[in-house]
């Protein structure tokens, strides 16, 4: 009986142990599940476009039509339901410029932009496979060139710094996705002139 006792006591102490190494291991991995579940996914993004551009003029020497131009960019996204993003672009509006006697003339203004927007994601619970999302935001650029045109007008006649805001709509669907979005300058682009850039984009791109 004396030996008896004290292989009691030990078995005791021994299961003890093991449910509480088990219950600790369980807690660790629901945890871990849990902050798997709760951690903020991302994105890295590249893509190409079209747009159409004009620039709103009042009480100008100048008229203005929507002509089309490219953008290339990439861009980093991170979140779920709610995101942020920010990206860098490289954008060549074309816009169609008319002076007085002078016949219209096509002009790119060529910027670096780096848009910083934010969104809802609708679908967020099927992010990974296709996604519907809203977004907007603020974006930076400076206009780096002015291609040649029959107006005679260069860098100097812009402003170079400019900021403009952005909203659009934008499916995820596997690794693929397309936005539609719409750009209005908030600065005059020409100097010493209401000029603001007006334009319309639709891109398609890669996300990883």
């Amino acid at each position: 009986m004396k030996k008896i006792v004290p292989l009691f006591v030990f078995a005791l102490i021994f299961n003890f142990g093991a449910l509480s190494q088990n219950d600790s291991t369980q807690t660790k991995q629901e945890n871990k599940s849990e902050k798997k579940t709760k951690k903020r996914v991302s994105d890295f993004k590249v893509y190409g476009g079209v747009s159409t551009s004009t620039m709103l003029l009042s009480e100008s020497e100048y008229e203005s039509a929507y002509a089309t131009g490219f953008l290339l960019g990439f861009a980093y996204r991170k979140g779920r339901f709610g995101y942020w993003e920010i990206g860098l672009n490289y954008n060549n509006s074309v816009v169609a410029l008319e002076g007085i006697n002078i016949l219209s003339d096509n002009m790119n203004i060529r910027q670096l932009e780096v848009p910083v927007l934010g969104g809802i994601n609708l679908l967020s619970a099927t992010r990974r496979v296709v996604g519907l999302r809203l977004f907007g935001g603020a974006v930076p650029g400076y206009v780096v060139s002015i291609g040649n045109n029959s107006l005679n007008l260069n860098e100097d006649n812009f402003n170079r710094f400019q900021v403009a805001g952005r909203v659009g709509v934008g499916v995820d669907v596997l690794f693929l996705f397309v936005e539609v979005g719409y750009q209005y300058g908030f600065m005059d682009l020409l100097n010493n002139q209401d000029s603001n850039l007006s334009q319309a984009d639709f891109r398609l791109g890669f996300r990883f």
